[in-house]
């Protein structure tokens, strides 16, 4: 038996993730359109699995979902006076340690 066919004939394991135990299995309901889509996709290769590009897809809506809410926040910030009133007052306590060469 040659070397190939030795390794062809070994059993096929998947590798598991480091993170693997920290999964917890879901059900979920999608448009048959967006799933076909997500398929076409992994088959293509530009995922692992179909798993693995729900989970890439929920963290970037995650991400910009709290970036959204981040850049509120600020916007929200940028127009309370009492708000601008301290961080000057903070900035202008700064002022000294700025001009020291710290």
């Amino acid at each position: 038996m040659t070397r190939a066919l030795a390794v062809a004939s070994l059993p096929v394991f998947r590798r598991r993730r480091k993170d693997q135990a920290s999964r917890e299995r879901t059900s979920l309901s999608l448009r048959a359109d967006v799933l076909a889509a997500a398929k076409e996709i992994v088959q293509a290769g530009e995922a692992e699995n179909l798993s693995a590009f729900v989970e890439s897809a929920l963290e970037d809506k995650v991400r910009r979902t709290k970036r959204a809410a981040l850049y509120a926040a600020y916007e929200e910030a940028a127009g309370d006076k009492d708000f601008l009133r301290d961080m000057q007052d903070v900035s202008t306590s700064f002022s000294n340690a700025e001009t020291d060469g710290l």
